[in-house]
């Protein structure tokens, strides 16, 4: 018989009842309690710290753990055998929050980068609704049902095929004369045919939305759109708990293979999304039976999880997703929760690492119908590029890691309250800036970036990445050399490492060795860019001068840098809207020549070039 016993977890208060014998990181999951967990559960990464406060329980030895933490309590969660009753308290830079990350009001993101894209990409909405006031059937008039409802609509729209599904069917005969003969249908209109995906009886033609999503590894974004209008009502961002699982595309597919695996991620992410759609129908007041559609927009394996579709073979060679352009879903079918018949659309992927969110950058860019040449970057875990014009367009994949995540170092935080964005050393004194102004608990990904900088201006490291400078903030802890940014007493000190800084070189060296690959592959040089388009949220903030000065972005003119925002999920609104945007989409993935980085012959050599700081040529 299975023995039980209660795990408190704070600062949440939560008593929950957990197998005894069961581990930590695996119980806080089950009761829907996420924390960092970069490498699944495999007690490799040291991300999932956890205090104990009071009870029984055997942690097992791991070099993840300093003595120091250990004196205060500190162990891994994932590592940590729960014996009996046990109190437990979460840091504060390993939680993920269950609560909306951040709420704007549309256009914010494009801040640095005014484009107007209702002029680029005309309004004509995936779904339209139709009211229809149908003339009763009798002796002189016996067409049936369907072809009345048909013969309806073919005077709003020049069509002559049209389909419906059988739950459609089975509920027309009733909703026409329970609603006297006034209907309200809701078709998508393809290139031949149209599709009834709804009927509901009474006008409700002036109510009719759409949510558009942004599957990204590290944050989920949901837009509430008005499919009437065209208007972005609200959007808000969220934290991807599958992080729980694994930081990167990678990890996530292993543990998909895992017993249930698929199940807990697809769950995990169909239930976050479901949440965000709740949240912004109730501070808009729309009905989530108003919500016909869903448009999504992610990298593959974000897709292919979702979907609860294996994603096995992503990684395996020759690489193969189940498909690049995917046929209209139902929401249902994928745990999304809208209107029951609502359907649900995939923004297309050109390649297994290259997916519908590059797509929608491409699109939002531009740089597809370009007469200069111009390169397009999602900085991030995986780092997209694409490369070229309105006569070619060449892209590849690398895999950074999740270090501009917040990740694999170790006093790394996502971009939240409290974590290290900006960083200056002057005459000895280190100055930052914290996100949102408050006690600092961590660095993100900007925060690296600057404070990377930093240290090589002021020679405090050398361009291998080793400390140089005697310095009273470098001190050695158990045999490894780190630089303190910030201290306090009774509280943990954050720090960068040399195996920090080891690891964010490697990263930047990914993304820079990438970009280098494609040029010298197509026989280019930086100096043939005349447009570098960098999106993503980690883009907005990133200081270019010191981005280029350790070697992330090439040496260009700072005035060719161009800032988009979040250009998947601007992508997913306009594959709701537009009809020229989802044509294209099509057209665009049909074009792209992808590089495989791993079978190049030019990689290997720009990445060892890259391990620099910045960079060098041998």
């Amino acid at each position: 018989m299975k023995e039980y016993v209660i795990l408190n977890v704070k600062p949440f208060n939560k008593k929950i009842p957990v197998r005894k014998g069961s581990d930590i990181l695996s119980s806080l999951i089950k009761s829907n309690i996420f924390i960092t967990s970069s490498c699944g559960g495999k007690g490799i990464c040291g991300r999932c710290k956890v205090k104990i406060l009071k009870g029984y329980f055997y942690s097992e030895p791991t070099g993840k753990i300093t003595e120091e933490e250990k004196n205060n309590n500190i162990f891994l969660a994932c590592r940590t055998t729960i014996l009996g009753n046990l109190e437990i308290e979460l840091l504060p830079s390993t939680i993920i929050p269950e609560k909306i990350l951040k709420e704007f009001e549309k256009g914010e993101e494009f801040e640095h980068f005014k484009i107007d894209l209702k002029k680029v990409y005309p309004f004509s909405p995936l779904v339209k609704k139709i009211f229809l006031r149908l003339p009763s059937p009798n002796f002189d008039d016996t067409l049936s049902d369907y072809e009345r409802l048909i013969k309806g609509l073919k005077k709003y729209i020049r069509k002559e095929r049209f389909n419906i599904d059988i739950s459609n069917l089975r509920k027309l005969p009733n909703i026409l004369r329970t609603s006297f003969w006034e209907i309200t249908v809701s078709i998508v209109e393809n290139k031949e045919t149209i599709e009834i995906i709804n009927i509901e009886p009474g006008d409700t033609s002036k109510r009719n939305y759409g949510i558009a999503v942004d599957v990204g590894t590290t944050t989920i974004s949901v837009s509430l759109i008005d499919m009437n209008k065209g208007d972005i009502l609200k959007t808000e961002i969220t934290f991807n708990k599958q992080a729980s699982f694994g930081d990167d595309i990678i990890s996530r597919i292993v543990y998909a293979e895992k017993k249930d695996g698929l199940e807990k991620l697809h769950h995990i992410v169909s239930e976050t999304i479901n949440e965000l759609i709740v949240d912004l129908s109730k501070k808009c007041d729309v009905s989530i039976n108003d919500i016909t559609s869903v448009s999504i927009s992610g990298n593959m394996t974000m897709v292919h999880l979702l979907l609860k579709i294996n994603p096995s073979f992503l990684r395996k060679e020759p690489y193969i997703p189940v498909a690049n352009i995917f046929p209209i879903l139902k929401c249902s079918d994928a745990g999304i929760r809208i209107n029951p018949n609502g359907i649900l659309t995939i923004v297309p992927g050109g390649y297994p690492y290259v997916g519908g969110d590059i797509t929608s950058g491409i699109l939002v860019s531009g740089i597809y119908k370009e007469d200069e040449l111009s390169i397009f970057v999602d900085v991030g875990t995986n780092g997209e590029i694409v490369v070229g014009n309105k006569d070619f367009l060449t892209c590849c994949a690398a895999s950074a890691g999740p270090c501009f995540e917040g990740s694999g170092v170790k006093n790394g935080v996502r971009a939240i309250n409290g974590a290290i964005q900006k960083v200056i050393i002057k005459d000895g004194e280190i100055f930052f800036e914290t996100i949102g102004r408050g006690e600092p608990i961590g660095i993100c990904g900007s925060g690296y970036i600057e404070l990377l900088a930093e240290l090589y201006r002021n020679k405090i490291i050398d361009r291998n990445g080793n400390f140089i400078k005697e310095n009273d903030r470098i001190v050695e802890n158990e045999g490894i050399k780190e630089f303190i940014i910030y201290e306090r007493e009774n509280q943990e000190r954050i720090v960068i490492t040399k195996a920090d800084i080891e690891n964010l070189i490697r990263a930047k060296g990914a993304i820079y060795s990438a970009i280098s690959t494609v040029l010298k592959t197509l026989g280019l040089e930086f100096k043939d860019i005349k447009k570098f388009y960098i999106a993503g949220g980690f883009g907005k903030h990133l200081d270019i001068e010191k981005s280029i000065e350790i070697g992330l972005l090439p040496n260009l003119p700072v005035e060719r840098f161009k800032f988009l925002g979040n250009t998947s999920l601007t992508g997913a609104e306009q594959y709701l809207l537009s009809e020229k945007f989802r044509n294209l989409s099509e057209e665009i993935i049909k074009k792209l020549t992808y590089i495989d980085l791993s079978r190049s012959p030019i990689y290997m050599e720009e990445y060892l070039k890259s391990l620099f700081i910045p960079h060098t040529d041998f």
